[in-house]
C-alpha cells in the first residue's frame, strides 16, 4: 500500500508540520498564562489569501484546549451573535455540566393524584439572554475550574458591523471584570481595514495586530524534510532547498509544492524525493497558484487597479520591483494619478512597497499569472 501524502494544500487545513509560526504561538501561550490583562488576549491576524491565517487560528485553539479552555467559533454572518447565545454557549454549558444535569427534575406529589413532574431547563432562566449574560455564565463556571473562553472569528472582513460591535462589547465587558477570555480574529488586510473604520469596532481596532509574513527559507527547508519523513519517505537537502525556493515561503505554496513533489515521486516509483521530482512540478505549482490563489484574489478588482497590476507584470523582470515612474510612463499618466488605485491595491494585499517609489507583487507568481496567455492584457 502506497504511503499517504502528508502535505495538505487545502485552505484552512492544518499542515502536518507547521513552519515559521513558533514565536507567535509562544507569545499566545504566554498571553494565556499572563492573565486577563495581557494584550495578547485580543488578537487581529491579517494576511493575504493562503498565508496561513485559518491554520494559525487552529493552532491557537489547540493551545487553549491544552490548558482546559473552551473555544467558541463565531461565524461572520447576520446570525453570529444569536448563534453564540442560543447554540454555542448553551452547548458548552451542557458539556461542562455533564449529561445528567442538562435538565433539572423537580417532583410534586399530591395525595390521591398521580405524581406531577416538572422539568426545568436551567439555561432558559432568562427569557431574553444577552451575549454578555451567556458569556458570564460560562466564564463563571470555567473560572471555578481555572480555565477560560477563547472566541475565534475567521473571515473577519465578512462580519457585519452591528454583530461585531455586540461581540466586542461583550468580550470587553468580561475583560474589565477579570474573566479569562480571549478573542482572536483573522481576515484579509483590505476588508479588515475597511471594517475597522466604523465606530462600532473600536475595541477590535485596539487589538494586537499580527500581519503574517512569508516563512523564513531555513524554516521552509526543515518543513519539507520533516513533513516528508512524517509520511514515510525522504527528501534530499537539495530537493528541500529547491522546494523552499519555488514556494517563496508562502504557506499554501509550500504545501502545494510538497504535495506535487510527493505525487511525482509516486509516479517515478521512488521513496526518495530528489531535486528532479521538485523541478518537474514547478510549472504545475505556478498554474495551480493562478487558479486557486490569484483568480480569487483578483475577483472584483476594478479595471483601473488591474491596469496597474498588468503594468507591473510587464515591467518586472524575474519578480524585481518596479518604479512608480515607470508604471506611470507605461500607462501614459502622471505618477500622482496612480495614488488612489495604489492605495487600494495595498489595502487588498496585492502589492507592497519594498522601498520608496517602488512597487512589487505580494503574492508569488502573480506576474506569471497575469502574463499568461489567458489573462494577458497589454498596456497601451
Amino acid at each position: 500500500m502506497a504511503a499517504r501524502n502528508p502535505f495538505r494544500p487545502t485552505f484552512g487545513v492544518s499542515p502536518t508540520v507547521l513552519a515559521g509560526r513558533d514565536s507567535l504561538l509562544q507569545s499566545f501561550r504566554l498571553g494565556l498564562a499572563e492573565g486577563p490583562g495581557s494584550p495578547f488576549r485580543a488578537l487581529l491576524i491579517s494576511g493575504s489569501r493562503g498565508m496561513g491565517k485559518t491554520v494559525l487560528l487552529n493552532e491557537f485553539e489547540d493551545a487553549t484546549a491544552s490548558q482546559g479552555w473552551i473555544t467558541l467559533r463565531a461565524y461572520p454572518d447576520a446570525s453570529m451573535v444569536d448563534a453564540l447565545i442560543n447554540s454555542a454557549i448553551p452547548t458548552a454549558l451542557q458539556q461542562l455540566d455533564g449529561p445528567q444535569s442538562k435538565r433539572m427534575l423537580s417532583s410534586v406529589s399530591i395525595p390521591g393524584i398521580a405524581t406531577v413532574t416538572a422539568i426545568a431547563d436551567p439555561y432558559k432562566k432568562d427569557p431574553t439572554p444577552t451575549l454578555i449574560y451567556r458569556l458570564r455564565e460560562l466564564g463563571s463556571m470555567l473560572q471555578k475550574r481555572g480555565s477560560g473562553i477563547l472566541i475565534t472569528l475567521d473571515e473577519l472582513q465578512s462580519a457585519q458591523v452591528d454583530q461585531l460591535h455586540v461581540l466586542a462589547t461583550a468580550v470587553q465587558d468580561l475583560l474589565r471584570d477579570d474573566f479569562d477570555i480571549a478573542l482572536v480574529a483573522a481576515g484579509l488586510p483590505e476588508g479588515i481595514d475597511r471594517l475597522l473604520q466604523h465606530e462600532g469596532t473600536t475595541f477590535i481596532r485596539r487589538a494586537e495586530r499580527i500581519l503574517l509574513s512569508p516563512v523564513e527559507h531555513a524554516d521552509s527547508v526543515h518543513m519539507f524534510i520533516d513533513t516528508t519523513a512524517e509520511g514515510g519517505k525522504q527528501m534530499s537537502m537539495e530537493a528541500a532547498e529547491l522546494a523552499a525556493t519555488i514556494s517563496n515561503g508562502y504557506p499554501y505554496s509550500m504545501q502545494l509544492t510538497g504535495s506535487l513533489a510527493w505525487a511525482q515521486s509516486n509516479l517515478n516509483n521512488t521513496e526518495l524525493i530528489a531535486a528532479r521530482e521538485v523541478e518537474a512540478v514547478r510549472t504545475e505549482v505556478i498554474r495551480r497558484m493562478g487558479m486557486q490563489v490569484h483568480e480569487p484574489s483578483l475577483h472584483q478588482v476594478p479595471d483601473g487597479e488591474l491596469t496597474i497590476l498588468y503594468a507591473i507584470a510587464q515591467l518586472s523582470q524575474d519578480g524585481e520591483m518596479v518604479s512608480t515612474g515607470d508604471i506611470a510612463n507605461l500607462m501614459n499618466v502622471k505618477p500622482n494619478a496612480l495614488s488612489m488605485q495604489r492605495k487600494q491595491l495595498l489595502r487588498r494585499g496585492l502589492i507592497q512597497v519594498p522601498k520608496y517609489g517602488y512597487l512589487n507583487f505580494t503574492l508569488p507568481y502573480m506576474r506569471e499569472h497575469l502574463l499568461s496567455n489567458a489573462h494577458h492584457r497589454p498596456i497601451t
